[in-house]
C-alpha cells in the first residue's frame, strides 16, 4: 500500500561512508541495534554475517526502517558480543566456527524475540534476514514462534533439508554469482513461497560486510536486494 509518507520521508542513500540512525538497547547484556517505528506491526531481525555490525548492515537496516508509515521495526542484535570471526588466523578461525555454529545462538534470538514482544506489543509477527552465515541461521529458525517470513542474502551453506518443515514459510533467496544454480535447486524447489532472484554481476559478501559501496555496481545492487527485501516482507507480513 502507498501512502503520502512514501513520497515525504527520505530514504536513507547508500554510500561508503555512513552514519547509523539508530540506538542501542541492551538485552542480556548484550548491544541490540534498534531502528525504525516502534508502534509498528512487525518487526524484521537482521543477522548479520561473521564479520559483526557493519556500516553496510547498518545501512541496510535504515532502509528497511524508514520510507514508509507501516514501516516496521528493525533490530540488529550483536549476537558475538563484539568478538567477530578473526579471519586471518586458521586456527583461531577454526575455534571461533565451533563456538560460533548458528545453532548456539539460537537461545539468544529467542530471548531477543522475547524482548521484542513484551517492549514493544504492537508487534504481533516478525521476520528475519540475514546474509551470508545470518542466511542459513535465518532459515534454520523460520519455524521459531513469531518468525513468519525470512530473507537469504548470499546466504552460505545452504542445503535441500533446509526446507524441511517450512515449505509453506514465504523464502526470499538474494544469489551472487557464488551460490550457483546447481546448489540452490534442491532447496528451490521444495518451497512452496519463495521468491528467488539472481544476481550474478556481484559476489559473495557484497551485501554486507564484504562490501564497497563506493563501487558504482556494487551500490546499485545493494539498493535492489534491500529494495526487493523489503517488497518482500511487505507483502508476506502485512
Amino acid at each position: 500500500m502507498s501512502s503520502e509518507a512514501c513520497d515525504t520521508i527520505p530514504i536513507p542513500q547508500f554510500t561508503p561512508d555512513y552514519t547509523p540512525k539508530g540506538e542501542y538497547e541492551l538485552v542480556d547484556n548484550r548491544k541490540v541495534y534498534v531502528v525504525g517505528n516502534r508502534k509498528a506491526t512487525y518487526a524484521l531481525i537482521c543477522i548479520y554475517d561473521v564479520f559483526g555490525f557493519h556500516k553496510n548492515t547498518f545501512q541496510g537496516c535504515d532502509y528497511l526502517a524508514t520510507g514508509t508509515e507501516d514501516a516496521p521495526l528493525v533490530v540488529m542484535p550483536d549476537f558475538f558480543n563484539g568478538k567477530v570471526v578473526p579471519f586471518n588466523d586458521p586456527e583461531a578461525r577454526k575455534a571461533w566456527s565451533e563456538k560460533n555454529a548458528y545453532q548456539n545462538h539460537v537461545p539468544y534470538l529467542q530471548t531477543v524475540l522475547n524482548w521484542i514482544k513484551e517492549k514493544y506489543p504492537s508487534i504481533k509477527v516478525t521476520g528475519l534476514y540475514g546474509f551470508c552465515w545470518g542466511g542459513k541461521f535465518s532459515i534454520a529458525c523460520a519455524r521459531m514462534d513469531m518468525v513468519k517470513a525470512v530473507a537469504l542474502i548470499h546466504p552460505s551453506r545452504l542445503t535441500e533439508s533446509d526446507a524441511d518443515g517450512i515449505e509453506d514459510v514465504p523464502v526470499l533467496i538474494i544469489a551472487t554469482k557464488n551460490e550457483t544454480v546447481e546448489s540452490l535447486a534442491g532447496l528451490v524447489s521444495k518451497l512452496n513461497k519463495v521468491e528467488y532472484v539472481r544476481m550474478d554481476d556481484v559476489f559473495h559478501g557484497w551485501c554486507a560486510a564484504r562490501g564497497d559501496w563506493g563501487d558504482a555496481l556494487q551500490k546499485e545492487r545493494a539498493e535492489e536486494a534491500m529494495r526487493k527485501t523489503n517488497e518482500f516482507f511487505h507483502k508476506a507480513l502485512l
